[in-house]
């Protein structure tokens, strides 16, 4: 619903979720140009770290990482039409 632009990004609870989504149908490493992580493969978690990091998303108090500030950026790129997600419907051949 939220990549649909049907419910409001800003209202999502978790957006790792969706991120989650969008990077199992997605390259979004090579696509952001993400350098790849420590362990064997890509978590919605580490994909928002990383684009924080490459963005300069930081907290304001601890000066760490900002996750959800990077997932909400990551899911509006996706809804604004910047990153293409293509779904084929149910049952088409």
């Amino acid at each position: 619903q939220v990549l649909a632009g049907v419910y409001p990004i800003a209202q999502l609870q978790d957006p790792y979720s969706a991120v989650g989504f969008l990077g199992s149908r997605l390259a979004l490493p090579p696509l952001l140009q993400l350098r790849p992580p420590s362990g064997p493969g890509w978590t919605a978690w580490e994909l928002c770290e990383a684009w924080a990091e490459k963005r300069g998303y930081k907290t304001a108090r601890a000066a760490r990482n900002d996750g959800p500030r990077a997932a909400n950026r990551i899911l509006r790129l996706a809804a604004e039409g910047r990153l293409r997600l293509c779904l084929t419907p149910p049952g088409f051949s």
